[in-house]
Parts: C-alpha cells; sequence; structure tokens
C-alpha cells in the first residue's frame, strides 16, 4: 500500500506525457497552455488543473508536522522511456533531458521530499526569444571579448530550467529605541590674509546634529519574501533576476516542466525562513528609520515579534548559460517570465589597453595646446 502510495505521489509530482497523435515524449511550450510533440509537431492542450488559487501554507503547522523527519536525497539511475538509456540525471536535477535521445526524463525519487511544490510560473519566454535578449546583452558588452559574441550566436548555450523557491509571508510588530539627529547650522567667524598680508575676518556655517531620544512601534506586513531553495544556483546572478509577478503562479502540474530541467530543493523550510528573517528584519529597520525621522538615526534596541508566518514552495523559469573564458567560468541567466537578461561579462584586456592609450592620447593633446596658449 504504501509503495503504492508513493507511485501516485511521483505520478503527481513528475511525468513524461505522451503524445496524443504518435506517441512520442511532449515538451512544454512557452507561452502557451499547450505540450508540443518534438517527433510530429502535433499540440496537446493541458487538462486545468480544478478551480482554485494558490494557498499559503501555516508555518508553524509544518514546522511541527516534518519535527524528527530527515531529507534523503539519494542519486538515482533514470532510464529514459524513449530510447532505454539509463543515465544519472546531474547534480540537484529531478528532471532534464536523455544525454542521448534529447527526451524528457524524470527522477521518480523527487515525491520522496518533505515538502512538495505547491505551485509554478510557467515558462513565458521561449528559447529564441530569450536567445535574442542574450544577444542584445552581449552586443551591449563592447568591452566583451569577440569570442563571447561567437558563442552568443550558436542555439546551444542556452538551457531551460526551474528553480525551487520558498516565499514567506509574515506579520512583524516591533518596538524600539534609539535616537533622532536633526540638524542644524552656527555661525563661525575666522580670520585670512589678504594679499597685502593684512587679517581679515571670515564667517562660515557649521553644521552640527541635535540628538534627542526616540522610542516607539511599527508593524508591518511582509508579502511574498523570496528564498532560493537550491545552492547550485549562485545567488548574486539570480537574485538580479528578482522581478517576478507571483500573481501569475498557478497551481504545480507536471506537464509545466516537461521537457525542462528542474532543480530540487536543498535548503530546507527551517532553514530557509532564517534568510527570510534577515531580509524581513532589514525592512523593519528601514520602518523604524522612518518612524524616528529627522536627518540621522541611530537605533539602539529593536525588539521585533513575528506572526501570521505562512510559506509556499515553488518553481521559478530561467534560462541559463555557462561560458568558460581563460579558465573562469561566467553566468548568464534569463528571466524566463520577463526576458530580463543579468549576469557577469568577461573584458577583452586589448580593448582595454586601446581605451586606455586613447584616453593617454587626448590627454597628452591636451596638455600640450594648453602650454601653448
Amino acid at each position: 500500500m504504501e509503495a503504492h502510495a508513493q507511485a501516485g505521489a511521483a505520478e503527481a509530482l513528475v511525468r513524461n506525457i505522451a503524445c496524443t497523435s504518435c506517441g512520442a515524449k511532449l515538451s512544454f511550450a512557452p507561452g502557451t497552455h499547450t505540450l508540443k510533440c518534438g517527433h510530429c509537431g502535433a499540440e496537446n492542450e493541458i487538462a486545468p488543473e480544478a478551480p482554485g488559487t494558490v494557498a499559503e501554507q501555516d508555518f508553524e503547522a509544518e514546522l511541527h508536522a516534518l519535527e524528527g523527519r530527515a531529507e534523503t536525497y539519494e542519486e538515482e539511475h533514470v532510464k529514459c522511456e524513449g530510447c532505454g538509456a539509463e543515465q544519472t540525471l546531474a547534480k540537484d536535477l529531478f528532471a532534464g533531458r536523455c544525454a542521448f535521445c534529447g527526451a524528457p526524463i524524470v527522477e521518480k525519487g523527487y515525491a520522496k521530499r518533505l515538502v512538495k511544490p505547491e505551485a509554478i510560473l510557467p515558462f513565458q519566454v521561449d528559447r529564441a526569444r530569450a536567445q535574442e535578449s542574450f544577444r542584445g546583452w552581449v552586443r551591449r558588452r563592447w568591452l566583451a571579448p569577440g569570442d563571447l559574441k561567437r558563442y552568443a550566436q550558436s542555439d546551444s548555450g542556452l538551457a531551460g530550467m526551474y528553480i525551487p523557491y520558498w516565499t514567506f509571508d509574515c506579520r512583524t510588530s516591533s518596538d524600539y529605541r534609539g535616537e533622532r539627529g536633526d540638524d542644524y547650522y552656527t555661525t563661525e567667524t575666522y580670520t585670512t590674509r589678504n594679499a597685502q598680508g593684512e587679517e581679515v575676518a571670515q564667517t562660515r556655517q557649521v553644521r552640527q546634529t541635535r540628538w534627542t531620544a526616540a522610542a516607539g512601534h511599527v508593524d508591518a506586513f511582509h508579502d511574498d519574501v523570496l528564498v532560493m531553495g537550491s545552492a547550485a544556483m549562485p545567488g548574486d546572478v539570480l537574485g538580479a533576476l528578482g522581478h517576478w509577478d507571483l500573481e501569475a503562479l498557478v497551481p504545480y502540474q507536471p506537464e509545466y516542466v516537461s521537457g525542462f530541467q528542474a532543480v530540487a530543493y536543498r535548503v530546507g523550510l527551517r532553514d530557509a525562513f532564517v534568510v527570510a528573517k534577515q531580509e524581513i528584519d532589514g525592512r523593519v529597520e528601514a520602518l523604524v528609520r522612518r518612524d524616528i525621522g529627522g536627518d540621522h538615526q541611530r537605533i539602539h534596541d529593536i525588539a521585533t515579534r513575528y506572526g501570521d508566518i505562512t510559506f509556499k514552495n515553488i518553481l521559478l523559469p530561467i534560462w541559463t548559460s555557462t561560458y568558460r573564458y581563460r579558465d573562469k567560468s561566467y553566468r548568464f541567466t534569463v528571466n524566463a517570465q520577463t526576458g530580463e537578461v543579468t549576469g557577469e561579462s568577461p573584458y577583452s584586456w586589448w580593448k582595454v589597453a586601446l581605451i586606455a592609450l586613447a584616453v593617454i592620447a587626448v590627454a597628452l593633446v591636451v596638455l600640450v595646446y594648453g602650454s601653448k596658449s
């Protein structure tokens, strides 16, 4: 009975979907509500979920339910249903493509995770648009080496991937103590000597700050604080893609994952809230400074109570590419909802050298003509 239940959970989370026309495996078509067959080109509609919205989950209740249970992270050999080849998915992935025939493959062990994905933001940006966004981004990096621009012309560089995130809602109630600083100006007299060596009195305005004790209380509601659930992706790159319209989240359906890579979370619920709490505390500090007012603020103490904490486990879509230049890897990421691009770019040192020489040449010309005039 337990094995049957686990099989049912796996089927609900990840599965290969066969084309109704030819039986080949289907992939989700970004920006649509259809699965497309790469073999015969047929489009298969995704059956809509039962009406409902993505619900918030109670944080404390979930922690209590998870008490004494540990996550298991086991590598699993996956057999491709397209060509029969056996392989192991890349680290942290629970869905991807067969390395031999390109058919979608999934890892059934993901269903054993303690917290299941509740919602997903389906891909809106397809590969062609993502590639064009990437090329446009590269074109604007005119100090980038020519190798990078040639690499951007290749369609093989981008991989579509779902990244796990936790979102937290929380109410905070904070008491604080500090000081308010208000600037004021005083006139100060001093003496200087003129060209004849005579002492001349001068005045100047001197800014000073008057500090007064401050104490108060601030309440706030923090909505959808995002925390990445994977350590496989660099946070500095994904952190720049913070412009997500989470109103577009839909209840999780495995059809949206079909044909894409998908990363399993490694950052658990409790640890994720520790990260979220750091952002929440930063927001509270900003509110306290605003409440204190004045030109400057000193905060001595903030006592915050956290209540009504809820969460969601969600998947967000990106296109990503890694480029290696001079033994260093650079990652580029495209937000697959908005098309926004972020990442790092290497520099062509000969281009930098040419600019430096040009600046020196201009400076010399200005110096020469300036001395003549």
